[in-house]
C-alpha cells in the first residue's frame, strides 16, 4: 500500500486539475494519477471557452447579468431534466470557482461575440456568457513540469490553428489546462502519469482509496473520479445503446476515455444516469482515421449542408449538440454532405486545411467527393435532389435571405457567432454577399464532404448531489468518493446551453468535492 497521500484524483483534464489544486489549497496533500504519458485530457484540444455567469472578468468588463436571469435561462433548457439543486449548486459554484482560480494566477478574459447557444429563450444572452483563458507565455509554458497533450495537426478548427508546440505559446484549452498545471505546481500537488486508475479499495462502504498500475494508494480524504466519459470503450457504448457504437471513430475525445471511472463507481454501487448520451456535433471524418469538429463551416459563407438524397434539412449554423440530435433522428442524415465550390475552400480553406493545402488525399480516399458540375456530383453521390437543391440554395444566397430555413438572419446565433470567426481568413467581411453567412455556390470544380455524427464526449456517468458526493440509487452517498466532469452525469441534462457547459461545470463540481474533502 502507497501511503502519504490525502487524496486521490485520476485524470487530469480542467475538473481533475480544479479539483487537485482546491484539495492541496486546503492543506490537503494530493497525488493526481493520468493513464496517457501527457496531461490536459480532452480539455486540451478544446478551444478552452468556459460558462460561468456573474463571474469576476465578466463582472469587471462592464457586464449586467445575475444568477436570477440565468436560473431562468437553464430554467428554460435544461428544464426539470436534472434536479434544480444541481443547478443551482453549480451556478453558484462555477463563478466562485473562476474568482477563486483568479486568486491562483489562472487569467480569463471574456469571450467576446460567443452568444448563448440558445439565445431566444427567457433568460439567454446574444451576446453570450462565455470566457476565455488568456495565452500562457512561452516562458512560463517552459517552466511545466509535466507534458502537455498536444494540440492535432488537422481537425482543431481551421486554418488559423496548428499544431501548438508546448514549449510555445498556448491558447485555448491548453493555456487552461497550463495555468492550472502551473497552479498546481506551486500549490505541491504530485502528478504521475502513465499510471493508470484500475480501480477503488473500500473498507466497509467507505471509498478509501485507489488501485493503479503502480499499486494500491491509500487516499484517506476522499477519491475524485475525473477519468472523462466512455466515448472510447465499444461494449459500453453498445450497452447503453448509443446508436454510433461502431463508429468510436467519430468521437473527438481523448483515446483514453474508456469508462474507467464509471465502471467502478458501478462496481461501488452508484447511481447513473443521462448514459444514452453525448456532447454531439457534427464532425468530418479524416483520411488519416481521426474526427474533425465541423464548426465555423456551417456559419460562414461557404456552402450548405444536404441529406443522402441531397435535400437541404436544417439550418445548417445553429449550435453543434443541437445539429447532432437532429442528424440522429431521422434516418438518411448520417451521413449528411457539406457541399461548396473552389472559390469557398481558395478563400477559407476547410477542415483544418489551408486553402494552398492538397485536397487530393481526401478525394482518393473517398473522405471528400468532387466534380466539375453539380450533376456529376449528384451521380457520384446518388443525391437525385442535389441538382434542384443547389439551384434554390444559389438564388436565396443571391437574395440574403435563407428562406427556407432562416440562416444568417439578422441577430441569428449563426451570424453573430461570424464574429468569433475573424481569426479564419476572409470569413468575416465578406461585404461581396448579400448575407455573411449565405454565398453562392456556382465556381467549380464542387466538393462534397461526408459530415457524420460526432461527438466530444459522453455525457452520462455517475449520479452526484450537489456536493459532488456520488450517490446510491437510494439516495445515499457513498463516502469518500467524488466525481465530476464526463465522469458525473451532466447537471445540463440532454442540453448544451452555452460554449463551456461540458468543462465549467466539471470544474465547478471539483471545488465542491474537494471541499468536502477532510483529513481523517
Amino acid at each position: 500500500m502507497i501511503e502519504g497521500y490525502d487524496v486521490v484524483v485520476a485524470g487530469t483534464g480542467a475538473g481533475g486539475l480544479t479539483g487537485a489544486l482546491r484539495a492541496a489549497d486546503r492543506g490537503l496533500r494530493v497525488l493526481v494519477l493520468e493513464k496517457a504519458d501527457v496531461v490536459g485530457g480532452t480539455a486540451a484540444l478544446t478551444g478552452g471557452g468556459l460558462w460561468a455567469p456573474t463571474n469576476k472578468w465578466l463582472v469587471e468588463l462592464g457586464m449586467e447579468d445575475s444568477l436570477e436571469d440565468a436560473q431562468t435561462y437553464l430554467d428554460h433548457t435544461v428544464g426539470d431534466r436534472t434536479p434544480r439543486s444541481m443547478q443551482q449548486a453549480f451556478l453558484h459554484a462555477a463563478a466562485a470557482t473562476i474568482d477563486w482560480l483568479a486568486t491562483k494566477g489562472v487569467r480569463f478574459t471574456r469571450l467576446w461575440g460567443f452568444p448563448d447557444y440558445a439565445p431566444d429563450q427567457p433568460g439567454g444572452r446574444i451576446d453570450g456568457r462565455a470566457i476565455a483563458p488568456k495565452p500562457v507565455s512561452r516562458e512560463d509554458a517552459d517552466t511545466i513540469p509535466w507534458p502537455l497533450r498536444p494540440k492535432l495537426t488537422l481537425g482543431d478548427g481551421g486554418p488559423a490553428i496548428r499544431a501548438v508546440d508546448p514549449k510555445q505559446r498556448l491558447f485555448g484549452g491548453q493555456s487552461l489546462v497550463g495555468q492550472l498545471l502551473l497552479a498546481c505546481r506551486d500549490a505541491g500537488v504530485e502528478i504521475w502519469t502513465g499510471c493508470a486508475f484500475t480501480g477503488l479499495l473500500r473498507d466497509g462502504d467507505r471509498v478509501v482509496g485507489v488501485t493503479s498500475e503502480k499499486g494500491e494508494i491509500a487516499a484517506p480524504a476522499g477519491v475524485l473520479l475525473a477519468l472523462g466519459g466512455f466515448e472510447h470503450n465499444p461494449v459500453m457504448r453498445g450497452q447503453y445503446q448509443l446508436p454510433e457504437v461502431e463508429h468510436g471513430r467519430w468521437s473527438l475525445g481523448v483515446e483514453g476515455n474508456t469508462g474507467d471511472g464509471i465502471r467502478a463507481g458501478i462496481e461501488a454501487g452508484a447511481a447513473t444516469d443521462l448514459l444514452e448520451d453525448s456532447w454531439w456535433t457534427p464532425a468530418f471524418e479524416r483520411p488519416d482515421g481521426g474526427s474533425s469538429f465541423l464548426l465555423w463551416e456551417r456559419t460562414a459563407p461557404l456552402g450548405f449542408l444536404v441529406d443522402q438524397a441531397g435535400r437541404r434539412w436544417v439550418n445548417e449554423g445553429i449550435a453543434y449538440n443541437e445539429l447532432g440530435q437532429l442528424m440522429r433522428q431521422e434516418a438518411g442524415r448520417i451521413p449528411s454532405y457539406l457541399v461548396f465550390d473552389q472559390r469557398a475552400f481558395d478563400r477559407y480553406g476547410w477542415s483544418g486545411l489551408a486553402p494552398d493545402d492538397d485536397l487530393d488525399a481526401w478525394v482518393a480516399s473517398g473522405h471528400l467527393h468532387k466534380a466539375p458540375s453539380f450533376e456529376e456530383l449528384a451521380e457520384q453521390l446518388q443525391a437525385p435532389d442535389l441538382v434542384a437543391t443547389a439551384e434554390r440554395w444559389n438564388v436565396l444566397a443571391e437574395k440574403g435571405v435563407d428562406e427556407d430555413f432562416g440562416r444568417g438572419a439578422e441577430g441569428s446565433f449563426e451570424r453573430t457567432l461570424l464574429s468569433v470567426f475573424q481569426m479564419y481568413p476572409g470569413v468575416v467581411g465578406a461585404h461581396e454577399f448579400a448575407n455573411p453567412s449565405l454565398a453562392p455556390v456556382t465556381e467549380g470544380p464542387f466538393y462534397a464532404a461526408p459530415v457524420v455524427l460526432g461527438d466530444l464526449g459522453t455525457k452520462g456517468g455517475l449520479v452526484c448531489d450537489e456536493h459532488g458526493r456520488v450517490m446510491r440509487p437510494d439516495g445515499s452517498a457513498i463516502p469518500g468518493l467524488y466525481a465530476c466532469g464526463n465522469t458525473m452525469a451532466s447537471m445540463m441534462g440532454h442540453t448544451y446551453p452555452g460554449p463551456g457547459s461540458c468543462i465549467t461545470p466539471g470544474m465547478a463540481f471539483a471545488w465542491l468535492a474537494a471541499d468536502q474533502m477532510e483529513k481523517p
